[in-house]
């Protein structure tokens, strides 16, 4: 069962598997030593940490319009829960390294990751995200640049390089269960229709 930490833990996810894949890469390892280097801030809380190299911000959560007409869940006895809260989480990654030549090999090797890796699950998720039966697919999201730029000023910091992503479904468990007694008896009724004259 999903329950409403998956937002967070959507999040520490994703920078577990960027830091293992980048850690590995020996062209970027030196950059990317340390978990640390990946950090969930906005860029702007960022600006005078030298020692993170990568934010990945979640700035905006949508419920996902395609399956909000789920069925009821079975829940316990006669119980029936409400279906779950699907959400789509989209993430700014920017590189906050030094040069520009530096910014853009970390954000070619953090896109490679996610192109490598577009389908996450099981182990490569954590609490309760893990259990969850769709898979979180990680999509690149071509924002114009306006709504770029409406973001960067949003946060009050100039524009950096930087790419959105959409996470995509994350699952949230309904905690209510609603009394929805089983049928015990079906009456059915029968007659023959009449022609119209």
């Amino acid at each position: 069962m999903s329950d409403y930490s998956v937002i967070a833990e959507l999040g520490d996810s994703l920078a577990s598997v960027l830091f293992s894949d980048m850690n590995s890469d020996p062209q970027i390892s030196g950059l990317i030593d340390s978990p640390d280097r990946i950090s969930l801030e906005s860029p702007a809380d960022l600006e005078n940490d030298s020692s993170v190299r990568v934010s990945l911000y979640l700035y905006r959560i949508l419920e996902n319009p395609y399956t909000k007409n789920r069925f009821p869940l079975e829940g316990t006895g006669a119980q029936q829960r409400k279906p779950p809260l699907t959400l789509d989480l989209y993430y700014l990654l920017t590189p906050m390294i030094g040069t520009p030549r530096e910014q853009q090999i970390v954000l070619g090797k953090a896109m490679q990751v996610l192109y490598d890796r577009t389908i996450l699950s099981g182990a490569d998720l954590s609490g309760s995200l893990s259990e969850q039966d769709e898979a979180i697919r990680m999509i690149l999201n071509p924002v114009p640049l306006e709504e770029l730029t409406r973001v960067w000023q949003a946060l009050e910091y100039p524009y950096r390089l930087s790419v959105c992503y959409v996470a995509r479904v994350a699952i949230v468990d309904s905690g209510q269960q609603q009394l929805a007694p089983p049928v015990v008896e079906k009456q059915l009724s029968y007659q023959r229709l009449q022609k119209k004259r």
